[in-house]
C-alpha cells in the first residue's frame, strides 16, 4: 500500500507542476506561506494552500516554523541603539555595498 500511495503522490505532484491538477506541490505551498500569513492570497489561492496543508505531512511543520520565527523576531527588544553605534552600522553597510567604481 505504501508504494501505491507514493505513486499516487508523485502523479498528483506531476499534474500540479504542469497546471493540470488543482492541488499544490510542497514547493508551491512553501512559496505561498508568507502571503498566507500576511493574508495576501486570493480566496481561491488561500483555499488551495489550506487544502494542501490539510493533506501534507511536512508543510504544516514548515508553516509552524515560520510562525515561531515571526513570533520570536517580534519578541526581541534590542533596546535603543546609541547614535555612535547607529553611525558605525550605517558606515559599515555603505562600505560593504559600495561599488568598485565608488571606492577611492
Amino acid at each position: 500500500m505504501g508504494a501505491e500511495r507514493r505513486l499516487r503522490g508523485m502523479l498528483m505532484k506531476a499534474l500540479a507542476l504542469v497546471g493540470l491538477h488543482p492541488w499544490l506541490t510542497c514547493r508551491q505551498c512553501v512559496e505561498s506561506v508568507t502571503e498566507l500569513l500576511e493574508d495576501e492570497l486570493s480566496p481561491r489561492a488561500r483555499g488551495r494552500v489550506l487544502a494542501h496543508l490539510e493533506r501534507c505531512p511536512d508543510c504544516p511543520r514548515y508553516l509552524h516554523q515560520i510562525e515561531v520565527t515571526i513570533a520570536l523576531a517580534r519578541a526581541i527588544n534590542p533596546g535603543p541603539v546609541s547614535p555612535d553605534a547607529r553611525a558605525a552600522l550605517l558606515d559599515a553597510f555603505r562600505d560593504r555595498h559600495r561599488s568598485p567604481d565608488e571606492e577611492t
